[in-house]
């Protein structure tokens, strides 16, 4: 038999208590989750004759709130172009689900092979997530525990062009969607140079976040975006500008971070034309509908950007801004 010294006793029970500790942290973080979380695929919204006119099985994760009254409201959150993140999408995924709302994040990246596209804007164009956020309302518009009329869309950047290009209704037109409409819409830093000509939307409440010292989605623009949507009819269009925020405030650190290889379209100026046409508002020109990136990067695409370096008392005051919004329109 063998006979244990003073030492390995003391070490073989303080490995014992921490691997005790340890399970019974994991226990209790696992059953005090206010939230559900599942994996999820539906299609994407085809349109012929398009660059998404052919199906796609989008893979995307369910937050549900665990103490709800069916049926609950929900938000979808198309990506920024870095990818679903953890702190980004995922961050807000986790708050708006503990608040009691369900979320439904859409991974049009993992969804076709890709990682991200902050360094080639070209490997997934903002009309692809379009439609696959198109898809995840109808997909969630089937779920009975869930709000069919309480469907929101929200995003960043990338993402946030997605939120609010879903407004207007000429992209429901184009994308064939009849009945159903998304209930608000929140574009965080989204795109606004590049800007249809028409300015009718559905009338759902479209609220734009923005960065003030944003050099890659500039404030301006997508102030001037806000101004032309409320003087065409939507009386719910609010915008909050973020003073001392840069692009990606989610990501905290002591500095914002400038990346030399980041594509930067915020010199770009395009009208999106009623039947689809994109035209340089600079020189009037038509431009190649295959070839808008080759236009862009001859035209005015840019490298470098700075962005994150975001503050935790402005990514919380964003995220309970988030929150306010939904509840005033009864999410």
């Amino acid at each position: 038999m063998n006979v244990l010294s003073r030492k390995q006793l003391v070490c073989f029970l303080l490995v014992a208590l921490i691997a005790a500790f340890s399970s019974i942290v994991c226990y209790s973080n696992s059953h005090d989750k206010t939230y559900t979380v599942e994996d999820v695929v539906f299609n994407t919204n085809v349109v012929p004759d398009t660059t998404n006119d052919k199906p796609l099985d989008v893979k995307s994760k369910l937050y549900l709130p665990r103490n709800r009254k069916d049926p609950v409201s929900a938000v979808i959150i198309s990506p920024s172009s870095g990818g679903v993140e953890k702190e980004r999408e995922l961050y807000y995924a986790r708050n708006l689900a503990k608040s009691g709302i369900a979320v439904l994040i859409v991974d049009s990246f993992k969804s076709r092979g890709l990682t991200n596209s902050v360094y080639d804007q070209s490997v997934l164009e903002t009309w692809q997530m379009v439609n696959d956020a198109i898809g995840g309302l109808k997909f969630l518009s089937k779920d009975n525990r869930i709000n069919s009329k309480k469907i929101g869309i929200m995003g960043v950047s990338k993402g946030g062009s997605v939120a609010m290009d879903t407004a207007h209704t000429i992209v429901g037109r184009w994308a064939g969607v009849i009945g159903i409409r998304f209930a608000a819409h929140i574009a965080i830093s989204p795109d606004c140079n590049w800007t249809f000509r028409s300015n009718k939307t559905t009338g759902a409440p479209i609220y734009f976040m923005l960065a003030e010292l944003d050099d890659q989605t500039l404030v301006s623009a997508c102030v001037n975006k806000a101004k032309r949507l409320s003087e065409a009819g939507n009386k719910f269009v609010k915008t909050t500008i973020y003073k001392g925020a840069h692009h990606a405030w989610e990501e905290l650190g002591k500095e914002p971070e400038f990346d030399s290889n980041v594509e930067n379209f915020s010199e770009c100026r395009v009208w999106v034309e009623n039947n689809g046409k994109m035209r340089s508002a600079d020189t009037n020109e038509i431009i190649d509908d295959e070839d808008w990136y080759g236009w862009a990067s001859e035209n005015c695409k840019k490298l470098g950007a700075t962005c994150c370096g975001g503050t935790r008392e402005q990514k919380q005051k964003a995220m309970q801004d988030i929150i306010t919004f939904l509840r005033w329109y009864d999410f």
